[in-house]
């Protein structure tokens, strides 16, 4: 059974209202993050989300919505920089290695096509957040370099449509951005991130 049920559950959809549209969510959005060494050796690009998804989901029959918060990090942050200009996505996908989000800020401002103040806002907070959170999950399992920066991506797989479920899948867009300095908010709890990494793991 594994097998034409995932064939039609894939991409894992997201639980929410949109569900029931006129036209239902069918893109997957994952995160993925890899960490470099400060002579910029970069370690392997890893699915966080996949990781979310096969310790909180496969094998539970009522999964805690709660339990995925990178597929929902990344498919809201994709939605505010959809919005952006050309130029403003240029900017996100420059290296800032020092005072990063003052310069991209800059950056994201002097472009052309410039967004409204709020919007340019609220990618940046977005940048700053999957930073974050690639810092804690390099911190709790890199272990074959130091890291000194985050890199991170979000990837967007569509799924095929029914009618051609026999085809092979498209290929996915990949939203690739710069280096950024690892980063760490006010209260963030590194001890408690990585309990849950090696719960996931494990």
């Amino acid at each position: 059974m594994d097998e034409p049920l995932e064939s039609a559950m894939d991409p894992v959809f997201q639980q929410n209202w949109s569900l029931f549209a006129p036209t239902p969510i069918n893109v997957e959005n994952s995160l993925e993050v890899r960490a470099f060494d400060a002579d910029l050796e970069p370690s392997p690009w890893v699915d966080v989300t996949d990781l979310e998804i096969t310790a909180n989901f496969t094998h539970h029959l009522l999964p805690n919505r709660g339990s995925r918060p990178t597929r929902m990090l990344a498919a809201r942050a994709y939605a505010q920089f959809n919005k952006l200009s050309d130029a403003e996505l240029a900017s996100l996908g420059n290296h800032y290695h020092q005072d990063a989000w003052l310069r991209l800020a800059e950056a994201l401002e002097d472009a052309d096509g410039a967004s409204p103040a709020a919007r340019r806002n609220l990618a940046l907070q977005y940048d700053k957040v999957m930073a974050a959170y690639a810092t804690e999950y390099v911190r709790a399992t890199v272990t074959d370099l130091d890291p000194v920066y985050v890199q991170f991506r979000v990837v967007r797989q569509r799924a095929t449509p029914f009618l051609q479920r026999g085809a092979p899948p498209s290929d996915p867009t990949i939203y690739t951005f710069g280096r950024r300095p690892m980063y760490e908010f006010p209260r963030q709890d590194s001890d408690a991130f990585g309990d849950a990494i090696a719960r996931f793991q494990g």
